[in-house]
Protein backbone atom coordinates (compact mmCIF):
# COMPACT_ATOMS: atom_id res chain seq x y z
CA UNK A 1 0.00 0.00 0.00
CA UNK A 2 2.47 2.81 -1.17
CA UNK A 3 1.41 6.42 -1.97
CA UNK A 4 2.96 9.31 -2.66
CA UNK A 5 2.64 10.54 0.75
CA UNK A 6 2.90 9.69 4.45
CA UNK A 7 0.04 9.61 6.75
CA UNK A 8 1.66 11.87 9.05
CA UNK A 9 2.78 13.96 6.66
CA UNK A 10 -0.72 13.98 5.12
CA UNK A 11 -1.95 15.13 8.77
CA UNK A 12 1.05 17.42 9.09
CA UNK A 13 0.76 19.48 5.49
CA UNK A 14 -3.37 19.68 5.83
CA UNK A 15 -3.28 21.22 9.45
CA UNK A 16 -0.88 23.73 8.11
CA UNK A 17 -2.52 24.79 5.43
CA UNK A 18 -5.79 25.27 7.31
CA UNK A 19 -4.39 27.87 9.74
CA UNK A 20 -2.33 29.56 6.75
CA UNK A 21 -4.79 29.59 4.93
CA UNK A 22 -8.15 29.75 5.71
CA UNK A 23 -9.39 30.98 2.84
CA UNK A 24 -8.26 27.90 0.84
CA UNK A 25 -10.41 24.97 2.55
CA UNK A 26 -12.02 23.96 -0.31
CA UNK A 27 -10.24 20.45 -1.72
CA UNK A 28 -10.33 19.71 -5.70
CA UNK A 29 -12.74 17.02 -5.63
CA UNK A 30 -11.10 13.76 -5.91
CA UNK A 31 -10.68 12.88 -9.49
CA UNK A 32 -8.35 16.18 -9.71
CA UNK A 33 -6.14 14.72 -6.91
CA UNK A 34 -2.92 12.98 -8.27
CA UNK A 35 -4.53 9.66 -9.26
CA UNK A 36 -2.65 6.20 -7.22
CA UNK A 37 -3.35 3.51 -8.86
CA UNK A 38 -6.22 1.40 -7.38
CA UNK A 39 -5.18 -2.08 -5.44
CA UNK A 40 -5.57 -4.72 -7.70
CA UNK A 41 -4.94 -8.90 -7.82
CA UNK A 42 -6.98 -10.73 -4.93
CA UNK A 43 -6.76 -9.98 -1.25
CA UNK A 44 -4.61 -10.71 0.88
CA UNK A 45 -5.26 -13.80 3.75
CA UNK A 46 -7.31 -13.02 6.43
CA UNK A 47 -5.82 -11.35 9.68
CA UNK A 48 -8.46 -11.72 12.08
CA UNK A 49 -12.20 -12.16 13.02
CA UNK A 50 -14.92 -11.48 14.70
CA UNK A 51 -18.11 -12.78 16.60
CA UNK A 52 -21.00 -12.64 14.20
CA UNK A 53 -24.68 -12.16 14.26
CA UNK A 54 -27.42 -13.21 12.34
CA UNK A 55 -30.36 -10.79 11.09
CA UNK A 56 -32.66 -13.32 8.68
CA UNK A 57 -30.59 -15.40 6.69
CA UNK A 58 -27.48 -13.04 6.79
CA UNK A 59 -24.80 -13.53 9.04
CA UNK A 60 -23.01 -9.44 9.91
CA UNK A 61 -20.37 -9.07 11.92
CA UNK A 62 -21.19 -7.16 15.09
CA UNK A 63 -18.51 -4.45 14.29
CA UNK A 64 -19.65 -3.27 11.10
CA UNK A 65 -18.07 -0.62 8.66
CA UNK A 66 -20.06 3.04 8.41
CA UNK A 67 -19.27 5.10 5.26
CA UNK A 68 -19.09 8.79 6.35
CA UNK A 69 -15.83 8.53 7.05
CA UNK A 70 -15.18 7.48 3.12
CA UNK A 71 -17.89 10.04 1.76
CA UNK A 72 -16.83 12.83 4.11
CA UNK A 73 -19.92 13.45 6.22
CA UNK A 74 -18.11 14.82 9.02
CA UNK A 75 -20.71 16.10 11.90
CA UNK A 76 -17.26 17.92 13.26
CA UNK A 77 -19.54 20.65 14.92
CA UNK A 78 -18.45 24.22 13.88
CA UNK A 79 -14.84 22.52 12.08
CA UNK A 80 -16.13 23.43 8.65
CA UNK A 81 -12.88 22.00 7.44
CA UNK A 82 -13.16 18.88 8.25
CA UNK A 83 -14.98 17.36 5.66
CA UNK A 84 -12.48 18.64 3.14
CA UNK A 85 -10.05 16.99 4.76
CA UNK A 86 -11.54 13.73 4.78
CA UNK A 87 -12.07 13.62 1.29
CA UNK A 88 -8.77 14.60 0.65
CA UNK A 89 -7.37 11.49 2.54
CA UNK A 90 -9.54 9.59 1.46
CA UNK A 91 -8.83 8.93 -2.05
CA UNK A 92 -9.90 6.30 -4.29
CA UNK A 93 -7.68 4.25 -4.14
CA UNK A 94 -7.25 4.39 0.70
CA UNK A 95 -11.41 3.84 0.14
CA UNK A 96 -10.46 0.70 -1.15
CA UNK A 97 -7.71 -0.35 0.51
CA UNK A 98 -9.88 0.04 3.94
CA UNK A 99 -12.22 -2.08 2.69
CA UNK A 100 -9.53 -4.58 1.95
CA UNK A 101 -8.12 -3.89 5.69
CA UNK A 102 -11.96 -4.17 6.79
CA UNK A 103 -12.21 -7.37 5.19
CA UNK A 104 -9.54 -9.12 5.90
CA UNK A 105 -9.71 -8.10 9.58
CA UNK A 106 -13.19 -9.89 9.94
CA UNK A 107 -15.47 -7.04 9.10
CA UNK A 108 -17.88 -8.41 6.66
CA UNK A 109 -20.45 -5.32 5.71
CA UNK A 110 -20.26 -1.77 4.74
CA UNK A 111 -23.48 0.63 5.56
CA UNK A 112 -23.68 3.49 2.92
CA UNK A 113 -25.79 5.88 1.31
CA UNK A 114 -26.73 4.50 -2.01
CA UNK A 115 -26.46 8.01 -3.66
CA UNK A 116 -22.97 8.31 -2.84
CA UNK A 117 -22.32 5.16 -5.22
CA UNK A 118 -20.41 1.77 -4.44
CA UNK A 119 -17.97 2.13 -7.61
CA UNK A 120 -15.49 1.18 -4.56
CA UNK A 121 -17.22 -1.94 -3.04
CA UNK A 122 -17.96 -2.84 -7.01
CA UNK A 123 -14.27 -3.21 -7.18
CA UNK A 124 -13.67 -4.75 -3.91
CA UNK A 125 -15.68 -7.55 -5.10
CA UNK A 126 -14.32 -7.55 -8.35
CA UNK A 127 -11.04 -8.64 -6.50
CA UNK A 128 -12.96 -11.49 -4.75
CA UNK A 129 -14.21 -9.69 -2.03
CA UNK A 130 -17.06 -10.37 -0.46
CA UNK A 131 -18.06 -7.55 1.77
CA UNK A 132 -21.89 -7.12 2.17
CA UNK A 133 -23.61 -4.05 1.87
CA UNK A 134 -26.48 -2.53 3.79
CA UNK A 135 -27.99 0.49 1.76
CA UNK A 136 -29.59 3.78 3.28
CA UNK A 137 -32.30 5.05 1.03
CA UNK A 138 -34.11 8.03 1.35
CA UNK A 139 -37.30 9.45 -0.37
CA UNK A 140 -37.58 11.10 -3.32
CA UNK A 141 -40.44 13.66 -4.13
CA UNK A 142 -43.47 12.54 -4.10
CA UNK A 143 -42.56 9.33 -2.11
CA UNK A 144 -40.74 8.35 -4.74
CA UNK A 145 -38.79 5.04 -3.88
CA UNK A 146 -36.27 5.01 -7.08
CA UNK A 147 -33.49 5.16 -3.99
CA UNK A 148 -34.29 1.55 -2.67
CA UNK A 149 -34.83 0.46 -5.69
CA UNK A 150 -31.56 1.28 -7.02
CA UNK A 151 -30.41 -0.37 -3.70
CA UNK A 152 -31.60 -3.62 -4.82
CA UNK A 153 -30.82 -3.63 -8.00
CA UNK A 154 -27.29 -2.69 -7.08
CA UNK A 155 -26.95 -5.62 -4.80
CA UNK A 156 -27.46 -4.45 -1.06
CA UNK A 157 -27.90 -7.61 0.78
CA UNK A 158 -30.21 -5.40 3.43
CA UNK A 159 -31.91 -1.66 3.25
CA UNK A 160 -33.28 1.22 5.27
CA UNK A 161 -34.65 4.24 4.96
CA UNK A 162 -32.38 6.55 6.63
CA UNK A 163 -33.24 8.19 10.10
CA UNK A 164 -34.00 11.51 9.07
CA UNK A 165 -36.60 10.39 6.97
CA UNK A 166 -37.98 7.89 8.90
CA UNK A 167 -38.16 10.68 11.69
CA UNK A 168 -39.64 13.44 9.65
CA UNK A 169 -42.20 10.76 8.56
CA UNK A 170 -42.93 9.84 12.25
CA UNK A 171 -43.50 13.67 12.88
CA UNK A 172 -46.04 14.41 10.18
CA UNK A 173 -47.75 11.35 10.95
CA UNK A 174 -47.40 9.52 8.68
CA UNK A 175 -45.93 5.79 9.64
CA UNK A 176 -48.21 4.07 6.85
CA UNK A 177 -45.32 4.98 4.46
CA UNK A 178 -42.72 3.57 6.61
CA UNK A 179 -44.60 0.48 6.33
CA UNK A 180 -44.91 0.83 2.23
CA UNK A 181 -40.94 1.05 2.11
CA UNK A 182 -40.61 -1.75 4.46
CA UNK A 183 -43.16 -3.96 2.37
CA UNK A 184 -41.37 -2.78 -0.96
CA UNK A 185 -37.67 -3.54 0.09
CA UNK A 186 -39.34 -7.36 0.95
CA UNK A 187 -40.98 -7.61 -1.59
CA UNK A 188 -37.91 -7.35 -3.42
CA UNK A 189 -36.60 -10.39 -1.68
CA UNK A 190 -34.32 -8.41 0.56
CA UNK A 191 -33.64 -7.54 4.14
CA UNK A 192 -35.95 -4.43 5.33
CA UNK A 193 -34.86 -2.08 8.19
CA UNK A 194 -35.78 1.48 9.56
CA UNK A 195 -33.54 3.79 10.60
CA UNK A 196 -33.93 6.66 13.68
CA UNK A 197 -32.78 9.12 15.36
CA UNK A 198 -35.55 10.03 17.90
CA UNK A 199 -36.61 7.47 19.78
CA UNK A 200 -40.12 8.34 18.93
CA UNK A 201 -39.98 6.81 15.49
CA UNK A 202 -39.33 3.71 17.35
CA UNK A 203 -41.48 3.66 19.54
CA UNK A 204 -44.10 4.67 16.47
CA UNK A 205 -43.18 1.52 14.80
CA UNK A 206 -43.56 -0.84 17.13
CA UNK A 207 -47.26 0.69 18.04
CA UNK A 208 -48.10 0.17 14.62
CA UNK A 209 -47.11 -3.13 14.06
CA UNK A 210 -44.61 -2.91 11.56
CA UNK A 211 -42.04 -5.33 12.04
CA UNK A 212 -39.05 -4.39 10.23
CA UNK A 213 -35.92 -6.91 9.94
CA UNK A 214 -33.81 -4.84 12.31
CA UNK A 215 -33.99 -1.29 13.62
CA UNK A 216 -31.00 1.22 12.78
CA UNK A 217 -30.76 3.74 16.42
CA UNK A 218 -28.28 6.17 17.52
CA UNK A 219 -26.81 5.27 20.80
CA UNK A 220 -24.51 6.87 22.80
CA UNK A 221 -23.79 8.30 26.35
CA UNK A 222 -23.76 12.49 27.24
CA UNK A 223 -19.96 11.40 28.68
CA UNK A 224 -18.14 13.81 26.22
CA UNK A 225 -17.08 17.47 26.30
CA UNK A 226 -19.49 18.93 23.82
CA UNK A 227 -22.35 16.69 24.67
CA UNK A 228 -26.12 18.72 24.79
CA UNK A 229 -26.80 20.99 27.59
CA UNK A 230 -30.23 21.06 29.57
CA UNK A 231 -31.53 23.55 27.16
CA UNK A 232 -30.91 20.46 24.14
CA UNK A 233 -33.56 18.99 24.38
CA UNK A 234 -34.61 17.87 20.50
CA UNK A 235 -33.40 14.49 18.61
CA UNK A 236 -29.90 15.72 16.90
CA UNK A 237 -28.82 18.73 19.25
CA UNK A 238 -28.43 22.30 18.22
CA UNK A 239 -25.27 22.32 17.19
CA UNK A 240 -24.67 19.13 15.31
CA UNK A 241 -23.08 17.34 18.73
CA UNK A 242 -25.88 14.74 20.10
CA UNK A 243 -27.80 11.86 17.91
CA UNK A 244 -29.35 10.56 21.45
CA UNK A 245 -30.65 12.46 23.11
CA UNK A 246 -32.20 10.61 26.12
CA UNK A 247 -29.78 7.27 26.30
CA UNK A 248 -31.47 5.98 29.57
CA UNK A 249 -34.50 5.79 27.95
CA UNK A 250 -33.35 4.31 24.73
CA UNK A 251 -31.72 1.14 26.28
CA UNK A 252 -35.62 1.12 28.61
CA UNK A 253 -37.30 0.99 25.01
CA UNK A 254 -34.99 -1.13 23.44
CA UNK A 255 -35.02 -4.02 25.54
CA UNK A 256 -38.72 -4.98 24.69
CA UNK A 257 -37.98 -4.51 20.93
CA UNK A 258 -37.97 -8.11 19.25
CA UNK A 259 -35.96 -7.01 16.13
CA UNK A 260 -32.10 -6.76 15.87
CA UNK A 261 -30.57 -3.70 16.66
CA UNK A 262 -27.90 -2.13 14.64
CA UNK A 263 -26.61 0.90 17.09
CA UNK A 264 -24.87 3.63 15.05
CA UNK A 265 -23.02 7.10 16.41
CA UNK A 266 -21.65 5.09 18.92
CA UNK A 267 -19.41 7.36 19.18
CA UNK A 268 -20.85 10.66 19.20
CA UNK A 269 -19.45 11.45 15.85
CA UNK A 270 -15.69 10.56 17.30
CA UNK A 271 -15.97 12.59 20.41
CA UNK A 272 -16.02 8.77 22.77
CA UNK A 273 -13.27 6.03 22.59
CA UNK A 274 -13.95 3.42 20.77
CA UNK A 275 -13.55 1.54 24.25
CA UNK A 276 -16.19 3.10 26.27
CA UNK A 277 -18.70 3.83 23.08
CA UNK A 278 -18.36 0.72 22.00
CA UNK A 279 -18.44 -1.11 25.69
CA UNK A 280 -21.56 1.64 26.23
CA UNK A 281 -23.67 0.59 23.29
CA UNK A 282 -23.46 -3.39 23.12
CA UNK A 283 -24.04 -3.01 26.96
CA UNK A 284 -27.28 -1.14 26.09
CA UNK A 285 -28.72 -3.68 24.25
CA UNK A 286 -27.60 -2.70 20.68
CA UNK A 287 -26.73 -6.46 18.65
CA UNK A 288 -24.38 -4.45 15.88
CA UNK A 289 -22.42 -1.23 16.43
CA UNK A 290 -21.96 0.82 13.18
CA UNK A 291 -18.63 2.79 13.12
CA UNK A 292 -17.08 4.79 10.77
CA UNK A 293 -13.14 3.94 10.47
CA UNK A 294 -10.32 5.29 8.58
CA UNK A 295 -7.86 3.00 7.44
CA UNK A 296 -5.22 3.14 10.27
CA UNK A 297 -8.12 2.71 13.01
CA UNK A 298 -9.52 -0.40 11.91
CA UNK A 299 -7.27 -3.02 13.78
CA UNK A 300 -7.25 -1.12 16.70
CA UNK A 301 -11.19 -1.28 16.30
CA UNK A 302 -11.60 -4.58 15.67
CA UNK A 303 -9.17 -5.89 18.59
CA UNK A 304 -11.59 -3.50 20.81
CA UNK A 305 -15.19 -4.69 19.78
CA UNK A 306 -13.78 -8.27 20.50
CA UNK A 307 -12.34 -7.08 24.06
CA UNK A 308 -15.31 -5.88 24.79
CA UNK A 309 -17.81 -8.38 23.14
CA UNK A 310 -15.42 -10.73 25.85
CA UNK A 311 -16.75 -8.91 28.84
CA UNK A 312 -20.10 -7.95 27.98
CA UNK A 313 -22.99 -7.29 31.40
CA UNK A 314 -25.86 -7.22 29.14
CA UNK A 315 -29.38 -7.14 30.08
CA UNK A 316 -31.31 -7.56 26.79
CA UNK A 317 -31.45 -10.62 25.18
CA UNK A 318 -29.15 -10.61 21.78
CA UNK A 319 -31.64 -10.59 18.80
CA UNK A 320 -29.23 -11.22 16.53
Amino acid sequence: MNHPISRRRFVTASALAATAAPGLLVPPARAELPEVPLPEGPLPATRDSLPLGRIKDQEFSRLMLGGNLIGGYAHARDLTYVSHLMKRYNTDARIVETLEIAETHGINVLNSWVVDGIQHLQHHWKRGGKMQWIAQARLNPGNNLDQFQKSIDLGAAAVHVTGDVADALVQRGDVDTIGKIVDFIRGQGRIAGIGAHGLGTIVACEKAGLDPDFYIKTIHSHDYHTAPGPEETDDLGRFDNSWCNDPEEVKEVMFTVKQPWIGFKVLAAGAIPPYRGFRYAFESGADFILVGMFDWQVADDVQTAKEVLGNLRRLRPWRA
